[in-house]
C-alpha cells in the first residue's frame, strides 16, 4: 500500500466494512461491535493483507509490551471469528496456515473517505472482558429512534445516575461498616478497600508456605474478586497459590492451568504490575517453560528493580538452567535485601550443591531451617544433600525426624523412599513409593509414580512405555526442564539401554543439569559406569561445573558464616 497507506480511512473486503478512522466495523450498515484486542487483531490482518502474519508477529502487533503465549493468540482469533460468524473448519475471512500464523482470505480494496467524526465515540474496547451485549441486541432499536429522544434518554439516565450516587453514598451497608469513625460517625469501606484487605490476609496466607494455608489464601483471593472483579494484584496472588499448590503440594493438572489464566488476567487488568508478570513467570515455571518464566521474571524486575521475591525466583530459574554463575548472583541480591530469607536460602543452598559444593549447601539449609523449621522444602533439600554425599543413614534420619512432625507428608515421605532406595533397601523403597500414592488417594504424583515403577521387582512394561511416551510428549511441546530428560534417562538405564539412557544424560547436560553427584551416585546409573560413554558425560558434567565454578565469583558471599544472624 506504501504511502497511500495514511490516507487509508476504511478497508472493504467481502460483505464487511472497517472503518478505522472511526473505529467502527460494519456488515449492510449494522455494526459489529468489537471488543479491543478483537479490533486491533482484525486490523492487523486487513492491513496486512495478503500477506501472512507469524504468530510472533501477530501478538508483537496486538499485545506489544505484554509477554503472551500462543494459546492467549489462538482463543482471540476464535472469538474475532465468532464476532464474525467464521468457521474455522471452512473459513470465509481468516485462515489459519499451521505451524506458520494466519491471514486474511479475501481480497482487500482501500478507500479514502473522510467522514466528519462522531463529537463522542464510546470506546466499547476499553474493557476487553465484558462485550456490549445490550449494544448488539438493541442495534436496530436505536437506528429508530431520534437523535432528540436520545438526548433526552441520556440526559434522563445521567441524572439518576447522579441521583443514584449521592442517594447511595448517604446510605450505610451493614457489611461494610467497621469499628474506625470519623466526626463520630462509621466509616463506609467501599468494594475495593474490602477487596483489597481481603487479598492482604490471602498473601500473608500464602506466604507461610504450607498446605492449608496456601488453600486459605486461594479463598481469600477469590473473596477479594468477588468484591473486586478488576482486581489485578487478586489475580497474581491466586495465580501464584495455584502454582505453589502445583508445586509444592502436588496439586492437579488444574492448577497448572489456573495458574496460567490467573497470572494473563492480572496482566490484562495492570499490565504494568510487577506482581502480574512476576506471577506468570512462576506458572510458567511449572508448566516447565523455564525460557518463558525468566523472561516474565525479567519484566516484573523492569517494573520493580528491588521485588524479593522475583530476585529469589530468577536465581532459582537460572540454577535449574545450569547457569550456576547467574543463579548465584541473583541468590547474592536477593539475600542482600533480606539476608534471613529462608527461601532465597534454599535456592542458594540447591545451587551450591550443582556447583559441587555439597557441604556448604548443607550448611545453608541448615540455617533456613533454624530460621523457620516448618519450611519443609528445606528439610527436603537436606536430605537430598545428604544423598549426593552418601550420607544414606542421615539422609533417612532427616526424613523420619521431619516425618514424626508431618505425618504423611508426600515429599518428605518421597525423600525418605529416596534414602531407602540408595541405600540399597529397593524393596522398602518400593513399599515406601507405594504407601505414599494410596495414601495421596492415586493423586497424580510424577516423580513417586515413576520410582514406584522403576523400583518393582518386574518392570511393568505397559505402564512403563505410556510414562515415556508422556515425558517426550513434554518435551515435544516446549518444556526444558532438564528434570525430564533425566527420568528418560533413568527409565531407558532401568531397561538396559544402554545407548538411550544416555543419549537422554546428553540432553539433560544440555538443559542444565549439573550436578556430578545425581548421575555418578544414583543407584540406576551403577550399571552403566563400565561405559566409555557414560564416562564421557560424567566427565563432561565435571568440566561444565568447573566452568560454572570458576565464573562464580560470588561463591565467597556464601562462605561466610556472618551472612546470616543466627538466633
Amino acid at each position: 500500500m506504501g504511502e497511500k497507506k495514511t490516507r487509508v480511512t476504511r478497508y472493504l473486503f467481502e460483505d464487511l466494512i472497517l472503518d478505522i478512522q472511526q473505529g467502527r466495523l460494519l456488515r449492510n450498515d449494522e455494526e459489529i461491535y468489537l471488543p479491543k484486542l478483537s479490533y486491533d487483531l482484525l486490523v492487523s490482518l486487513v492491513e496486512s493483507s495478503p500477506a501472512l502474519l507469524s504468530q510472533q508477529e501477530l501478538m508483537e502487533k496486538v499485545w506489544p509490551d505484554r509477554v503472551i503465549g500462543d494459546e492467549t493468540l489462538k482463543q482471540r482469533v476464535k472469538l474475532l471469528r465468532k464476532s464474525l460468524g467464521d468457521d474455522a473448519g471452512n473459513p470465509r475471512y481468516i485462515e489459519a496456515i499451521r505451524g506458520r500464523g494466519y491471514r486474511l482470505r479475501p481480497k482487500v480494496k482501500c478507500e479514502c473517505v473522510i467522514n466528519q467524526a462522531p463529537a463522542a465515540i464510546v470506546d466499547l474496547a476499553a474493557n476487553d472482558h465484558f462485550p456490549n451485549i445490550t449494544y448488539q441486541q438493541l442495534t436496530g432499536i436505536w437506528r429508530r429512534i431520534s437523535r432528540l429522544g436520545l438526548t433526552l434518554i441520556i440526559g434522563l439516565s445521567l441524572v439518576t445516575v447522579l441521583y443514584s450516587q449521592l442517594y447511595s453514598n448517604q446510605q450505610a451497608d451493614p457489611v461494610q461498616l467497621t469499628a474506625k469513625k470519623t466526626n463520630h460517625s462509621p466509616q463506609v469501606l467501599t468494594a475495593k478497600e474490602i477487596a483489597n484487605d481481603y487479598y492482604l490476609k490471602g498473601k500473608a496466607y500464602y506466604q507461610r508456605y504450607r498446605k492449608i494455608d496456601n488453600s486459605i489464601a486461594i479463598e481469600f483471593f477469590h473473596k477479594a474478586l468477588a468484591k473486586d472483579p478488576t482486581f489485578s494484584l487478586a489475580y497474581a496472588g491466586l495465580s501464584q497459590a495455584h502454582s505453589q499448590q502445583l508445586f509444592q503440594f502436588n496439586g492437579e493438572e488444574s492448577d497448572k492451568i489456573k495458574a496460567i489464566d490467573n497470572a494473563y488476567q492480572a496482566i490484562t487488568f495492570d499490565n504494568n504490575s510487577a506482581d502480574a508478570y512476576k506471577a506468570l513467570g512462576v506458572a510458567y515455571y511449572v508448566s516447565g517453560w523455564l525460557s518463558k518464566s525468566i523472561n516474565a521474571h525479567l519484566k516484573a524486575l523492569s517494573l520493580a528493580p528491588d521485588n524479593l521475591e522475583t530476585l529469589s525466583n530468577l536465581g532459582f530459574i537460572y540454577s535449574e538452567q545450569g547457569k550456576l554463575a547467574q543463579a548465584v548472583n541473583w541468590h547474592k541480591k536477593a539475600l542482600a535485601i533480606n539476608p534471613g530469607h529462608v527461601v532465597t536460602m534454599v535456592h542458594a543452598g540447591q545451587t551450591l550443591g550443582q556447583l559441587g559444593h555439597e557441604q556448604l549447601a548443607k550448611t545453608w539449609f541448615n540455617k533456613a531451617i533454624d530460621l523457620q523449621p516448618d519450611y519443609l522444602l528445606a528439610s527436603y533439600h537436606l536430605g537430598q544433600a545428604q544423598l549426593s554425599t552418601k550420607q544414606y543413614q542421615e539422609a533417612i534420619t532427616t526424613y523420619q525426624d521431619a516425618l514424626e512432625r508431618y505425618q504423611d507428608h508426600a515429599l518428605l515421605s518421597e525423600g525418605l523412599a529416596d534414602s531407602y532406595f540408595y541405600n540399597g533397601q529397593t524393596e522398602l523403597a518400593h513399599k515406601t513409593y507405594q504407601e505414599i500414592i494410596v495414601k495421596q488417594e492415586n493423586k497424580v504424583l510424577p516423580r513417586v509414580h515413576l520410582m514406584f515403577l522403576l523400583t518393582a521387582a518386574k518392570l511393568p512394561t505397559k505402564e512403563i512405555t505410556a510414562l515415556t511416551a508422556s515425558l517426550k510428549n513434554s518435551l515435544y511441546e516446549g518444556s526444558d526442564k532438564a528434570s525430564l530428560s533425566y527420568d528418560l534417562a533413568l527409565i531407558y538405564a532401568r531397561q538396559k539401554q544402554e545407548q538411550q539412557a544416555i543419549r537422554y544424560l546428553v540432553q539433560a547436560l544440555e538443559q542444565g543439569l549439573t550436578q556430578v553427584s545425581k548421575v555418578e551416585n544414583h543407584p540406576l546409573f551403577q550399571p552403566l559406569k563400565v561405559s566409555d560413554s557414560f564416562n564421557r558425560v560424567l566427565t563432561r558434567m565435571k568440566q561444565k561445573q568447573g566452568r560454572e565454578n570458576q565464573l562464580s565469583s560470588e561463591l565467597a558471599f556464601f562462605k561466610a558464616e556472618e551472612v546470616i544472624p543466627l538466633g
